[in-house]
């Protein structure tokens, strides 16, 4: 046996079959192991080694069961189910091992670990700082000891603790790994990066900062890009539960469903109560239409999975779909309370309550998003329905002509819910935390301040060089002042450590107000290759290959938006049947059009495109005429409108 397992068992014991060597128990335990027992104790660190957690688990309970009064058996098993997370278990085996006359010395950052695990953190802070723990002991008790002051959100004391720790253990890579995690609490995204890596070159087979560093990886490049992590830590070990959530997870983003729910049974396989998987599932019912069956799965995962915010949002839906308008009401409010900033939530309930007949709760909640610079059609449109059902006609008509403009309009954050005094306030008692900092500038930008907006963004992203909203946030800023060169640079900072979707979106933005379409659309491309679900993304992917006429590349991404998003958009139909029709489809590009003109035949782009396709086809010319006719009316400024009406004006006379 190599010395990986002899490490592993820390706990003293006699010497095992000339091979495995612990230190000397102060007090004579109850049994020194029989033969059977030794040899599933080798057997059970021969399976660790190998990273066959559940094989090792079987050989130490049969160690147990050859001799029950060996302390060894007990401690073998403790240990292996908190590397499988079951803290129970290792608890109940450790208050064995110490029954059986092991020292409480000896375990204490074994029973520290367990009692952080099952959430007693101040139980375990207690035992975590008890003396008398050997070097080795030490690293790993300050290593946990870190992890619970971040979960007491105590993060000066986790600091301390994985600092006392790396001075005992500079080159343990679990210490690293949890230092990387520690670091991506405190917001130094970059920082994180740094320490997972360091945790892998370490030991390349440590499967915890391989999940770690897949799901940075996400963060930073995007979905594709940290399938490989994922798969290689499952290489090593197939059965890691918490990387085929993550990797299952991924995989449900990325739109590959059937493999998803592949990695969905394995986990219940695994762990038949484990929430993430049934959750994975209802997310697939839901793709497929089936919202009771979505319901009924999410009510397999248990209370800590639905309330979490993307399982009360799916479970809302679901209720909106299957016509339970009051019970969606009631999950997206619960939900918005959580996340007040959650525009998905905030769209949802206004539309669930528009249906339910609650016109000005819908009104109360759609307003912020409908009257903000970068509000989307989907937002005005509600709007304007409310508006329209609340008998303001003229409102209702300022917000469906709005919606009926396509364009990309400049992203904007939510406005907080304080006063600008309030958040002044916050800002000045806490001037280094970017959590009061941020809502402060944005208070500042909307004043018209840029100059101190500019100072205090600079401050915060020289404090702050890791985190990727502090770049972002001084790029804002810039944009604000036309300086839209720095701006880029700023905003290239920010995706350096996390290329999101708003760092994208507001690149692009740049990059179009620069007049550099070639970056724009690399940009776009690029993110689109490692986020190939992302709507935003797509959504102007596909408007680049229409401006260019690139009608059949347009078409998937488009095909894709309406599939994720329904038949609900006017402009989304429009632009499918303009590409359609590019590609010489008109009787498809025709059932798209007309499908947009029922939607809303208000809509001066929708009535173009209709009128546009029928006159392409060459049937119909009354039509066209008429269609084209009433989008001449309505665009009387735009000479191709006004030059394909006098087209079908033509054909149609003659």
């Amino acid at each position: 046996m190599g010395s990986a397992s002899r490490k592993f068992w820390q706990i003293s014991a006699p010497v095992l079959a000339g091979l495995m060597i612990c230190g000397a128990l102060a007090a004579q335990p109850a049994s020194e192991g029989n033969a059977k027992a030794k040899a599933a104790i080798e057997e059970a660190a021969e399976y660790r080694d190998k990273q066959e957690l559940r094989a090792a688990n079987v050989a130490a309970l049969n160690a147990i069961k050859a001799d029950p009064d060996w302390p060894m058996g007990h401690i073998a098993r403790a240990e292996i189910s908190l590397s499988l997370f079951d803290a129970v278990t290792a608890k109940a085996e450790l208050e064995k091992a110490l029954s059986l006359g092991v020292p409480r010395v000896e375990l204490n950052h074994l029973i520290g670990e367990a009692l952080w695990l099952i959430g007693e953190l101040d139980m375990a802070e207690r035992t975590l700082q008890q003396d008398g723990l050997t070097p080795g002991r030490r690293i790993h008790a300050d290593r946990i000891l870190g992890r619970v002051y971040i979960d007491k959100g105590q993060m000066d004391k986790a600091g301390q603790a994985f600092d006392r720790a790396l001075e005992l253990g500079p080159e343990d890579s679990m210490l690293w790994t949890d230092i990387g995690r520690f670091r991506l609490v405190a917001g130094d995204q970059k920082g994180a990066i740094e320490a997972s890596d360091k945790a892998i070159r370490l030991n390349a087979e440590n499967v915890r900062a391989l999940e770690f560093r897949g799901r940075m990886t996400r963060e930073q490049f995007g979905l594709a890009a940290s399938i490989p992590w994922f798969e290689r830590a499952l290489a090593i070990n197939p059965e890691d539960v918490p990387t085929l959530e993550e990797y299952g997870a991924t995989l449900g983003e990325l739109g590959r469903y059937r493999d998803m729910l592949a990695q969905a049974r394995k986990i219940v396989s695994l762990d038949r109560y484990n929430g993430r998987a049934y959750y994975m599932q209802a997310v697939i019912a839901a793709r497929a239409g089936d919202f009771g069956l979505a319901q009924r799965v999410l009510a397999l995962a248990g209370s800590r999975i639905n309330e979490l915010p993307g399982a009360m949002l799916l479970s809302g839906i679901s209720e909106y779909q299957m016509g339970h308008y009051n019970r969606s009401i009631d999950l997206f409010k619960r939900l918005l309370d959580i996340q007040p900033q959650n525009v998905s939530a905030r769209k949802f309930l206004a539309r669930a309550q528009y249906k339910s007949g609650d016109i000005e709760g819908a009104l109360e909640e759609i307003r912020p998003l409908a009257i903000r610079e970068d509000a989307d059609s989907y937002s005005l449109t509600i709007a304007g329905r409310a508006f329209e059902a609340n008998g303001e006609r003229e409102k209702a008509a300022g917000g469906l002509d709005a919606a009926s403009m396509p364009m990309i309009r400049k992203a904007r954050p939510l406005a907080d819910g304080l006063s600008d005094i309030g958040i002044a306030e916050g800002a000045r008692r806490n001037p280094g935390n970017a959590r009061f900092v941020i809502p402060y500038i944005r208070s500042l930008m909307r004043r018209g301040q840029s100059g101190s907006a500019f100072a205090q963004a600079q401050s915060l992203r020289t404090k702050n060089p890791g985190v990727a909203n502090a770049h972002l946030l001084e790029g804002d800023v810039l944009m604000d002042t036309g300086s839209v060169k720095s701006a880029i640079d700023a905003y290239n900072r920010a995706a350096a450590i996390n290329f999101t979707e708003p760092v994208m979106l507001r690149l692009a933005e740049a990059y179009r107000q620069q007049g550099n379409a070639k970056a724009q659309r690399d940009l776009v491309t690029a993110f689109v290759a490692n986020n190939p679900t992302s709507l935003p993304g797509l959504r102007l992917l596909a408007y680049y290959h229409l401006d260019d006429g690139n009608w059949r590349d347009a078409i998937a991404p488009l095909e894709y938006l309406l599939w994720k998003t329904g038949y609900n958009d006017s402009i989304l139909l429009a632009n499918l049947a303009r590409a359609w029709s590019g590609v010489g489809n008109h009787q498809k590009a025709a059932s798209y059009a007309a499908i947009a003109y029922r939607v809303d035949p208000a809509n001066p782009m929708a009535t173009h495109v209709y009128g546009q396709v029928i006159l392409r086809s060459g049937k119909r010319p009354k039509a066209a005429f008429e269609l084209l006719e009433k989008a001449a009316a309505m665009m009387q400024q735009n000479r191709q409108v006004q030059a394909e009406f006098a087209k079908a004006e033509e054909a149609f006379l003659n």
